[in-house]
């Protein structure tokens, strides 16, 4: 992909150690961005931002905690200078999380404060750094399940489904500052996290499911691609958009 053009801008993506967050950060920097690998696996955020070269740092990060958060946006500024787009993809569903009759609820506290908690503080603390730029973009990662009414997994589509209605917010809050904020809805991405995840008998109902679907599974460049439409000026009037990039399975 050529039509972008990134450079001069700063790029901040958690997650960015693996899966659809290490495709992001390649593909920005392939665009000429500067980009901040945030994660908290160290050893595969390193080799990240070694892959990518200069235009790329690590930052050790946990983003449920405020003051790693804050860490993280500081460095950002401090080595690039700027910061223009906010790509918060760290998250992801935990083996055991079930209908809400069932789960432990120590995956409620485990995958809220990771999924919510994380993108939350990361806008809380980064939206004013792009307001000082004047503006920026926002990309928030939900999921297909937040779209669905039949996902098993209920702390995780709340999570997810809470996401959509946060980004929403941020759109209107902080259009007038020139800060635009959409959401990617993924459906099956083959990440090395779900190529790993147990057998369960539900989770392979879970792909059976969406391998009906002629487009219905992908590749972590895939949301990529559209992550880099999305922090894009040619997305300009793009905002508060809920995008599913799901093959079509959260419409039929």
């Amino acid at each position: 992909m050529d039509q972008f053009n990134f450079s001069g801008k700063g790029v901040l993506i958690t997650g960015g150690a693996s899966g659809i967050g290490r495709a992001t950060a390649k593909m920005f920097a392939r665009e000429g961005a500067s980009v901040v690998v945030a994660d908290l696996d160290e050893e595969k955020g390193l080799a990240v931002a070694a892959e990518i070269g200069e235009a790329a740092i690590f930052v050790h990060t946990d983003v449920t905690k405020e003051n790693s958060v804050k860490n993280l946006m500081n460095e950002a500024v401090g080595r690039f200078g700027s910061l223009n787009i906010l790509f918060n993809c760290a998250g992801g569903s935990v083996v055991g999380d079930t209908l809400v009759t069932e789960v432990d609820m120590d995956i409620w506290e485990h995958t809220i404060p990771l999924d919510l908690r994380g993108p939350f503080l990361c806008s809380r603390f980064g939206i004013p750094k792009l307001i000082e730029n004047g503006g920026g973009s926002v990309i928030n990662v939900s999921s297909v399940v937040a779209l669905r009414g039949n996902h098993p997994a209920h702390v995780y589509s709340t999570a997810k489904g809470g996401l959509i209605s946060f980004t929403r917010s941020l759109a209107g809050a902080y259009s007038s500052k020139g800060v635009r904020a959409n959401v990617i809805c993924p459906g099956l991405i083959a990440t090395d996290r779900i190529k790993n995840k147990p057998a369960s008998s539900r989770r392979s109902e879970m792909v059976a499911t969406y391998k009906k679907y002629e487009f219905g599974s992908g590749e972590p460049e895939d949301i990529a691609n559209v992550a880099l439409f999305l922090a894009s000026d040619e997305s300009r009037m793009v905002n508060a958009a809920v995008i599913p990039a799901d093959g079509g399975i959260s419409a039929y």
